[in-house]
Formats: structure tokens, sequence, C-alpha cells
């Protein structure tokens, strides 16, 4: 077998040098890849860096025979490699001790030239299987990753989804319960943003949520931290290990760098540029809250930061 993907990486282990160098120029000669090493240390020394799609390994060796050296193999490294067995021994219970002990074959030596091609062409054939199923599960992992990702991510902001946000809020109540932590739940509305829309149109609507969502992100990067839009033009921000001080440092900080996207609105009743309203809720959950309850409470602080006047935070109470 030759051509596109003939070639293998063979881990040749043998003590005698030898025995080992004319099998390794052989194995060349075929155009293999081939590391030849005289011990079992050397082998399991070399193994994760060559990556063997191969193992030629002899039986017996000092310190450490080829049955520990499979042996060792098998448990260090999960992903299955063929070995094949060289020994001068042809005793039937030698051979089933080196297929117990990890082996895949067995040769004996000196190898017969027509044999070892033939054994060669068929790891060959097994090792351009194991490339195609590794390509294929390297695909289907980065699928696997890009769908979880669109699952999770509003398609217009690309920032966090309200389901994806659900999940999160409910792991966070559950593990600041068990922990007696103070968590921050911090809801946010565009004021006036359907005037925005109306005059604007909406693809620059659509533009400056983006923007907000964008700069929100920026904001909460910090493991613990999660951003996500709400629905329509509001947004939801998640703060791990946050008392209430920490949440009000978080919202003025929220309103600053909103007021210095300089988001033009001429149409907002409180500022010439876009501007938020902010309901915040810190405390520290039992881990038994509904969404809902938790929720209501921002909604609450929400509504009453619109009440005083919109472009402000209000930090309301859950109880």
């Amino acid at each position: 077998m030759t051509g596109k993907g003939s070639s293998m990486r063979i881990l040749l282990v043998d003590d005698v040098q030898l025995d080992r160098m004319q099998l390794a120029i052989r194995l060349k000669q075929l155009g293999h890849d081939v590391e030849a090493v005289s011990s079992g240390k050397e082998a399991l020394s070399l193994y994760s860096q060559f990556d063997p799609e191969l193992v030629l390994l002899d039986i017996s060796m000092p310190e450490m025979d080829g049955f520990e050296v499979a042996n060792q193999i098998r448990k260090t490294f999960p992903e299955w490699v063929p070995i094949i067995f060289l020994s001068g021994h042809e005793e039937p219970e030698m051979i089933a001790q080196a297929i117990d002990a990890g082996g895949d074959d067995y040769l004996i030596k000196p190898v017969n030239k027509v044999v070892l091609n033939s054994k060669l062409i068929a790891m060959q054939r097994i090792a351009y299987m194991r490339r195609e199923l590794k390509q294929t599960s390297a695909k289907l992992e980065e699928l696997n990753t890009l769908l979880q990702l669109q699952a999770n991510e509003d398609g217009l902001t690309k920032i966090y989804n309200r389901r994806f946000m659900d999940t999160k809020l409910e792991e966070v109540l559950a593990l600041h319960g068990r922990r007696k932590a103070s968590m921050t739940l911090i809801l946010l509305d565009v004021d006036f943003f359907k005037p925005y829309n109306d005059n604007y149109g909406h693809i620059q609507g659509d533009k400056c949520l983006q923007n907000l969502a964008t700069t929100l992100n920026h904001l909460f990067e910090r493991a613990g931290e999660y951003v996500g839009r709400y629905g329509g033009e509001e947004f939801v921000v998640i703060i791990s290990d946050s008392d209430i001080q920490c949440a009000s440092k978080h919202a003025f900080r929220i309103q600053n760098e909103i007021h210095n996207m300089n988001d033009k609105h001429d149409h907002s009743s409180v500022s010439d540029r876009i501007t938020l309203s902010q309901g915040v809720i810190s405390f520290e959950p039992k881990g038994s809250e509904s969404l809902n309850e938790v929720y209501e409470a921002a909604d609450k602080a929400l509504y009453q930061a619109k009440q005083n006047g919109r472009n402000t935070y209000v930090c309301g109470s859950f109880k």
C-alpha cells in the first residue's frame, strides 16, 4: 500500500542495537516516520510527543520488559494505538501472554520481510481509518460547539439569550444559596426606545441595541458575570459574589459607560443621547427562589427608576 496516507509514525522499541537499526532502516525505506529507542522508559517518555500510530515492541528487555511497557501504554494513554510484539519465542503461551498484556499482534524475530510488509499494510489501513475518524470527530466537536453557541446566543446582539440567562440564574441562585453568599441581578431598559426607532428607523435601532450589548459585555467579562438580552430593548446582568455596595457601583459604572457611548437620541425626554433605567437587587439567596420572584423584584426596582425620571438606577430589595 503506497500513496497518500500510507506513511505511519512508528515507535520501535528494542534493546538490541543491531536488530533495532536494521528494522528501523527497513521501515524508513518503506516510507515510514520512525523513532527507534532502546528501552521502555525512553518509549514512554517519547510517546506523547511522537504520537505514534504503531508500536513495535520487543518483549525481552532489561529493567522493563515489553509486557510492562505495553501495560503502561494502555494505562497512561487512553487512545488506542496498535502494538505489535517482537520476540524470538514462538511458544503459544508467550503469544497469549502478549495479547493479554495489551498487544494486538506478534512477530517472530528475525522478522520475515514478507510477513512484516503484510502486517504493515494492515496497520496502514487501521492508521488511515483512525485519522479519518479523528478528523470526523474534530469536525463534529466543532459543529456541536457552534450549535451550542447559537442555542445560547441572541441572534441580533450576539450576547446570551433569555433562555441561557434563565438557566444561568438558576445555577447562580443555587450556588450562592449553598455558599450563603450575596449576588446581584440588574434589569436594564433603554429609555424612550420607541421614539428612537420611530425617528431613526429600525435598522438604526438594531445597531443601537448591538452597541449597548457590546458595551455591557465588555463591562462584565470576569468569571461569574453574565450579560444577556432579556427581551426587546431590555437587558439583564447577573453578578456573582456582589453585595449591595458592589451592585450600586456596577450600576453607576453602567450609567457612565452608556453616557460615554454618546449614541445620539434627540427624541429622548431626559438626555440628548441614549440612556438606561436600571432595576438592581442584591441579596443572599436561599437557593429555592423561583425565577419569576427574582425577576419581579428587579422589575419593581426598574419601574421605580423610570418613575424617578429615568436615566438612573434604583437598588430594590428581595424578600
